[in-house]
């Protein structure tokens, strides 16, 4: 087995994730690699003097610290809501203006066509008038030239 593989195992086995059949093997597999061995009391001195090392926390750091932090959270976007603002309102006003020049525009439109539409339909009904205003006209064809075919018998 590699040294990387059995490294894994010795720093799950120190973090408490390693399964009781992994744990044997790995135990095996220290009674026979001298690296290992090295590697897995290293990691036992780490984890000893790292449990040596913690001191008890302080009773008011906690408060102290969440206080700190919203004052300071509070001053900086105190600074950076006026600009954003700012920046943010005269973007709208911006945008409100152009929306105003696009809505008369359309209505100033809607109302050349409207007007249009009204002199089509005026057109439309002065040529229907000339139309039916004019007299019948009866067409008769006359056929020169008439063929006649006769049988022959």
């Amino acid at each position: 087995m590699s040294d990387e593989k059995i490294k894994g195992l010795i720093n799950k086995y120190f973090d408490n994730e390693l399964d009781k059949s992994e744990e044997v093997f790995m135990f095996t597999q220290l009674s026979q690699l001298e690296s290992a061995r090295e590697y897995f009391k290293q990691m036992n001195v780490l984890s000893e003097n790292l449990k040596n090392t913690f001191e008890e926390f302080p009773i008011g750091l906690e408060e102290r610290i969440l206080n700190k932090t919203f004052t300071e959270a509070g001053k900086n976007k105190k600074f950076q809501f006026n600009f954003q603002s700012l920046f943010g309102y005269a973007f709208s006003v911006v945008l409100l203006i152009i929306s105003l020049f696009v809505y008369t525009q359309s209505i100033e439109y809607k109302k050349d066509i409207e007007m249009n539409v009204q002199q089509i339909n005026q057109q439309s009904k002065m040529l229907e008038m000339m139309f039916h205003a004019l007299p019948q006209t009866e067409i008769r064809a006359k056929f020169e030239n008439e063929v006649i075919i006769r049988p022959t018998s």
